[in-house]
């Protein structure tokens, strides 16, 4: 899967820093970048994911997006933080202010990626997460089951590898590339996978241990999905994987 992206922004160094960042993620592809909003509808039907600044000559980016009949996932990237309502209320994936950490970057890319994916591709349906009672060998537990409708699916923890929390719901992701989406708090799954299997890399993220492939700076590889890992669990994830 690769998500194509356009930069539409007139500042040089965004441009530069933008195509950098995307350049660092390997399902992302840049095909191509505009320092102008009227140049953004020349490449209709070609672009997935647009990373649109708003103050721009002639059209502005909100005046751009109130135009278009068919939009791509769009990320906002500014100077200016006024413009952040508006700009939800034009259904944005997401509002960056500048300066951009590629941490903050890579976020905005996750939400812009699991949008895609929704779209693109059959997501199950939100799901309840049910943990089997303890009994005398409930240490050695290796799954849990997720209720689906009339139906309770069995997931093994070696099956997992991330999980991801946003504000309402948390996503499994399974060896597969299956994804089963539940509404729930991160910290409740931290609490049932083992330690030993699992960590916590982010405030948003927990991943398998051995599905990592590689890591790196701020950033863990789970094959083609990088993800960031936070300030407050760097030690103790750089420990584990130096």
């Amino acid at each position: 899967m690769k998500i194509r992206c356009l930069i539409a922004d007139d500042e040089p160094l965004a441009l530069k820093l933008i195509a950098d960042y995307i350049s660092r993620i390997p399902h992302l592809e840049l095909i191509g970048s505009c320092k102008r909003a009227t140049d953004i509808p020349g490449f209709a039907g070609q672009v997935d994911l647009l990373f649109l600044d708003i103050r721009m000559p002639g059209l502005s980016g909100i005046e751009l997006l109130r135009s278009l009949p068919v939009k791509p996932l769009v990320i906002m990237i500014t100077a200016y933080s006024e413009y952040a309502i508006e700009g939800f209320e034009l259904d944005v994936t997401d509002y960056l202010v500048k300066p951009v950490t590629f941490e903050r970057f890579l976020q905005a890319v996750n939400k812009a990626t699991l949008q895609y994916e929704l779209q693109h591709r059959m997501v199950l349906p939100p799901q309840s997460i049910q943990v089997a009672e303890p009994t005398g060998d409930a240490g050695k537990k290796d799954y849990f089951f997720v209720k689906s409708g009339f139906k309770s699916v069995r997931i093994n923890f070696g099956d997992i590898l991330y999980i991801e929390g946003l504000k309402e719901y948390v996503s499994i992701y399974t060896a597969g590339d299956r994804k089963f989406v539940k509404l729930a708090a991160l910290k409740d799954l931290e609490q049932m996978l083992p330690k030993e299997l699992f960590i916590r890399v982010h405030k948003s993220y927990i991943v398998a241990v051995h599905k990592v492939t590689a890591a790196y700076g701020n950033v863990v590889e789970l094959n083609q999905v990088s993800l960031p890992v936070g300030r407050m669990y760097k030690e103790a994830v750089m420990k584990v994987f130096s």
